[in-house]
């Protein structure tokens, strides 16, 4: 029987790190009342985009980095490739199409979202079908990640000319269905896969003994520098930085603009997920003594706090904050509450066998 490798305790806090960022994010958004949320101050609010610059390209720089071994595995193996990746691909888009399905329901029930009972079905199969495409959209973006690292690595060789194609592309097709928000962090996962794939090649480079060298023996050095190089390209960062607003594709009126932009937000997410990856795996290290506990886990059960969080807050928080005026301690404290709620939810339900698959796990625990 094959022993399950020992889980990375440093993956597992920068990750616990990474979707406490997320929760915070999304209550600085939706929990400081009804007229900011309508007017998009968050937009505004430098904590926001300070979370925003970096931690959806250090999830996907995590993800990146693991599919690795995963695909490793399965290298000269046909039949288990497919089996893997058909296997992963339910595992993330099963939750994703029941709570599509719980909230047409909900909504349908409520009317709050599809606004007229008496449709015809065809029309609500049409409207299910398309916030299905765009729900979740995190889970979307790992599980098309996961097919591009597949069939480029297994299958084409990691073939370079197909992969500049691939990219010089993506700054031209459309951003609808939240593609722009796909083709913005799918380099931050290649990049994090070959990066491991050829880790070996690129320490034994002159350069790479060199890196190493100098950050076994001056890394606090090494980690204040790569803060403050991520310090000052946040000071640049503004309202329409955020890909949400201003889109990934590439248009004639925008050559220039839209070029500097993309090129800009790659380069603080590298910047921001370097340094925070750095800065937490060292904090970890010289506390070997100490294990983590309460963001180690938050990184394992992060996919499901990922997923119920936006359901507790937009289902039950916002219930209550409609009225509320914008205030530090009050995110803080609805922060502290959703993490809670979010986590303890997903510890309850992992331990129900099928019902584990809402939250990103496979129907019964043992599986591999």
């Amino acid at each position: 029987m094959n022993e399950k490798s020992p889980r990375n305790i440093k993956a597992d806090v920068i990750r616990g790190f990474a979707i406490i960022s997320v929760v915070v994010g999304h209550c600085i958004q939706q929990g400081n009342g009804l007229e900011y949320y309508n007017n998009s101050q968050y937009w505004f609010n430098k904590l926001y985009q300070f979370i925003y610059s970096f931690h959806m390209p250090l999830f996907m720089i995590l993800a990146g980095w693991f599919a690795y071994y995963s695909l490793k595995k399965l290298e000269g193996k046909r039949t288990e490739q497919w089996k893997f990746l058909i296997g992963r691909i339910a595992l993330y888009v099963f939750p994703i199409f029941f709570w599509t399905l719980f909230e047409f329901v909900r909504g349908y029930i409520t009317n709050l979202r599809l606004g007229n009972e008496n449709a015809p079905f065809a029309d609500l199969a049409i409207q299910f079908v398309n916030y299905f495409i765009t729900n979740i959209w995190f889970l979307w973006a790992i599980t098309l990640c996961l097919i591009v690292a597949f069939i480029m690595h297994l299958y084409l060789k990691d073939n370079i000319f197909i992969y500049l194609l691939m990219f010089l592309g993506m700054f031209v097709i459309s951003d609808n269905y939240n593609l722009g928000v796909y083709k913005f962090l799918l380099p931050f996962y290649l990049i994090a896969f070959y990066t491991n794939m050829y880790k070996e090649a690129l320490l034994a480079t002159n350069a790479g003994k060199k890196i190493s060298k100098l950050y076994s023996e001056k890394s606090w050095i090494i980690i204040i520098l790569a803060g403050i190089i991520f310090i000052i390209l946040f000071l640049f960062y503004n309202d329409m930085t955020f890909i949400y607003r201003s889109g990934y594709r590439i248009s004639r009126a925008t050559l220039f603009s839209q070029t500097v932009l993309d090129m800009y937000r790659m380069l603080i997410g590298f910047a921001g997920s370097i340094f925070f990856i750095l800065l937490i795996g060292k904090i970890v290290d010289i506390s070997a003594a100490y294990k983590w506990p309460v963001l180690s886990l938050f990184g394992k059960n992060s996919l499901g706090v990922y997923i119920l969080q936006g359901y507790y807050i937009l289902l039950v928080l916002t219930k209550y904050t409609n009225n509320l005026q914008p205030h530090w301690w009050i995110v803080l404290i609805e922060s502290i509450m959703v993490c809670a709620a979010s986590l303890v939810s997903v510890i309850i339900l992992d331990r129900v066998p099928v019902a584990r698959c809402v939250v990103g796990r496979k129907p019964f625990r043992g599986q591999h």
